[in-house]
């Protein structure tokens, strides 16, 4: 898959089937409009084409406002995992917000990127004011020498996929419906850092994570969780919270990691969210906290420990099983 980060790079000697849009998430729904841009392109000798932006447009008027699903990183390992040839992704800043909808056409589309087909969502807008719109991309299109497909939303259990519900079902801790949706599980990743070291006192030391404050996170609470560490995968317990029971004041993301012991400081860390198994307490004691931690162990154990040893293809590479335990956590739940 070739890459571009800039406009000014492109001038294009194919022509293209594009698809647009910030596919935060990269979900079911944008999935569909990708697949189908790909399977156009092979059908009709095009190049296939993903036009996203490296920022979410929200966040260049309000910036914090929306948290991201998934970094700019994943997106594209993501995008280019499905087999598009070629991903654009631009800063959505000043000049997306002056251009008007037939200069968007005539310069982006047209002139650099040689469009014959655009795949586009029922609610895709663009250029100034969001003036562009559907409607007007097919009055224009047919004008001006190329097709316009637009798909209906995806619907599942009588709701269309959104990034709106994926990040409401992420920020009320309900990671399997945030994976229902995503048809991945929910993950957060970040650098191994030192923390308090409170949990190797009680028999649990915890890998914690510094994670981006720009991404959506879970609510505070307990969860079952996949750890990927050098592309190996174990299972884990994670807690996200203050750690009221010793007196924590900050935020942290922690995670204790089954049948591992190894070092991991400075080593990259991916949380996958599987289950929500509880919510933060506060107890009375370093004692009654162990007896808890205890319990949540048993509990991964249990219900997640015996998957992973039950695929016999390198049950810990992460390519190659990740579709497997999700398949056979399905049909343990």
């Amino acid at each position: 898959m070739k890459i571009y980060n800039n406009l000014d790079e492109i001038d294009f000697p194919f022509d293209t089937c594009v698809t647009i849009g910030n596919f935060d998430g990269v979900h079911k729904g944008h999935q569909t409009l990708i697949n189908k841009t790909i399977q156009y392109s092979k059908e009709n000798n095009l190049k296939s084409v993903v036009f996203t932006f490296s920022n979410h447009p929200v966040n260049y008027f309000k910036p914090g406002y929306v948290k991201n699903i998934i970094s700019s990183k994943e997106k594209y390992e993501l995008i280019e995992r499905m087999g598009i040839d070629i991903y654009i992704s631009i800063p959505f800043d000043a000049s997306m917000t002056q251009i008007s909808a037939e200069e968007y056409i005539d310069n982006i589309l047209i002139n650099k990127l040689h469009v014959k087909k655009m795949v586009i969502g029922h609610d895709f807008t663009f250029a100034r004011k969001r003036e562009g719109n559907p409607e007007l991309l097919k009055k224009l299109a047919k004008e001006k020498g190329f097709s316009v497909e637009v798909v209906d939303p995806v619907i599942m259990d009588g709701r269309r996929i959104s990034s709106t519900d994926i990040r409401k079902a992420i920020a009320d801790g309900d990671v399997a419906e945030a994976e229902h949706l995503l048809g991945r599980y929910f993950a957060v990743e970040g650098t191994v850092i030192k923390g308090r070291q409170i949990g190797r006192t009680i028999g649990f030391p915890t890998a914690n994570i510094q994670y981006d404050s720009s991404m959506a996170i879970p609510k505070i609470g307990i969860y079952a969780t996949l750890a990927v560490i050098d592309g190996q995968v174990y299972c884990g317990a994670t807690s996200i919270g203050t750690n009221p029971t010793v007196n924590g004041k900050n935020l942290s993301i922690e995670t204790y990691i089954l049948d591992f012991d190894e070092d991991i400081y400075g080593k990259n860390l991916r949380i996958e969210f599987v289950e929500n198994m509880r919510d933060e307490i506060k107890f009375d004691s370093k004692e009654d906290l162990k007896e808890q931690l205890q319990k949540d162990t048993k509990y991964v154990r249990n219900n997640y420990i015996s998957v992973l040893e039950n695929l016999v293809d390198s049950p810990r590479d992460y390519n190659i099983t990740i579709k497997n335990i999700r398949k056979h956590l399905k049909l343990k739940k």
